[in-house]
């Protein structure tokens, strides 16, 4: 363990031994081959600049006083709930939603599971709510921020608030320091500011959790409920290819019939035929939206669906394009060529201009937009550009196109 600043009066070399005791207690545990695989992949550091324990998905982080100030049945408590959030991938589920709000829903889910299991809070007063017994942490946020909105209303809506802080239903934190009745204001759910680490941070919290999966199925665990509907969420994809991908193949055989000269037998009637034999898809170009109001969890399910149809469907070529205001990334992928994942380079606005121009200028076989569409709809392509086009437009019900086909997809 690392100290990212010295603190008088501790013994650090004793502190890491006493907290390599409370790891030895994960293994004892209830999913002892999940969390434990989760723990032996995070990095653990005692910091002075926080006043309990928080973490990103990779890194745990403790307050030494904290941590020395609660019982020891608590500190394996709060290691346990710490390792739950990327567990349950709470850092890529958030998503737009508020995050002070967030975490109160999150830390409700997990701390219900935790005095179920038998775990101590000995010396904290925890959130919990046994009424979202069962519930999902999007739902139990739903239910909060509902909540939360109708309190607005009745003490004279947002209006009435003007210069300074709405009303919040979350009540007084739960983890405070003993040593300095102090706590975090933000939680322990910790967001890094540069979006390129936090791109880097979700694919790792994401790949962290598939391999303690895969350590739970060895040792014959269950995978707790809710971790199996969320890593069943980023990793299957939500969208109908085959039925989507068969219309698509209709709309190019429309397109590629042919009036060239017929055969000797037929020369008084012209019939069209099919210049490719095969039908199938030459090169399919897929745009992607990565522009600031598109979230981590979403560009993971973007890629999880562009996988799905480069491994099904085997088009002998597939162009992924970054995109915001520009084209920000541009990569080729043949038939035979893996694909895991994109670094992500963008994170301005939106416009859907470069993408016309770009299908004019190369004309795909057919081309896959994913955004949420939050931009003035594409213009239609010109005469002669026969390019079909299907637009997966993400949570937005008003999501309109002037050409191709909009499928809407909900998180």
């Amino acid at each position: 363990m690392t100290t990212s600043q010295q603190l008088p009066d501790i013994d650090y070399y004793a502190l890491d031994r006493m907290f390599d005791k409370t790891k030895s207690k994960v293994f004892l545990g209830k999913s002892a081959a999940f969390l434990g695989s989760i723990m032996c992949s995070m990095n653990f550091s005692w910091v002075n600049d926080i006043e309990t324990a928080c973490t990103n998905g990779i890194s745990l982080m403790w307050n030494p006083y904290f941590y020395l100030a609660i019982p020891e049945e608590t500190q394996a408590t709060i290691l346990v709930h710490e390792l739950k959030h990327p567990a349950r991938l709470d850092m890529l589920r958030r998503g737009s939603r508020d995050p002070e709000l967030w975490n109160y829903a999150a830390d409700i889910a997990i701390n219900n599971e935790l005095i179920r299991d038998g775990y101590s809070f000995k010396g904290l007063k925890p959130w919990f709510n046994f009424d979202y017994e069962g519930w999902i942490t999007e739902d139990i946020y739903d239910d909060l921020y509902a909540k939360e909105q109708a309190l607005i209303q009745q003490m004279g809506g947002p209006g009435a608030f003007i210069g300074g802080p709405l009303p919040s239903i979350i009540p007084s934190p739960w983890l405070v320091n003993p040593k300095t009745n102090k706590w975090d204001k933000k939680g322990d759910l910790v967001e890094p500011d540069e979006t390129d680490v936090n791109r880097a941070l979700a694919h790792k919290v994401l790949n962290t959790v598939v391999a303690a999966s895969h350590q739970a199925n060895l040792a014959g665990e269950q995978l707790p409920g809710e971790v199996e509907l969320t890593l069943k969420r980023f990793l299957q994809p939500k969208l109908p290819w085959e039925t989507i991908l068969f219309n698509f193949f209709n709309e190019l055989a429309k397109c590629d019939y042919s009036w060239a000269r017929p055969n000797r037998r037929y020369q008084d009637v012209y019939l069209p035929s099919l210049q490719d034999e095969d039908g199938g898809l030459d090169h399919i170009a897929y745009f992607l939206d990565v522009s600031g109001s598109i979230s981590e969890g979403d560009i993971i399910r973007f890629h999880s669906e562009f996988k799905y149809v480069k491994e099904h469907f085997e088009p002998e070529k597939m162009t992924m394009l970054q995109f915001d205001t520009g084209i920000t990334k541009t990569e080729v992928f043949l038939k035979e060529d893996p694909f895991e994942e994109s670094h992500i380079i963008g994170r301005g606005g939106t416009s859907l201009v470069p993408v016309r121009q770009w299908i004019i200028d190369n004309k795909p076989t057919a081309v896959v937009v994913f955004s949420d569409l939050q931009c003035t709809p594409m213009e239609a392509l010109p005469p002669g550009v026969n390019v079909p086009i299907i637009w997966v437009a993400l949570n937005n019900a008003g999501a309109k196109v002037n050409q191709g086909q909009l499928v809407h997809l909900r998180e």
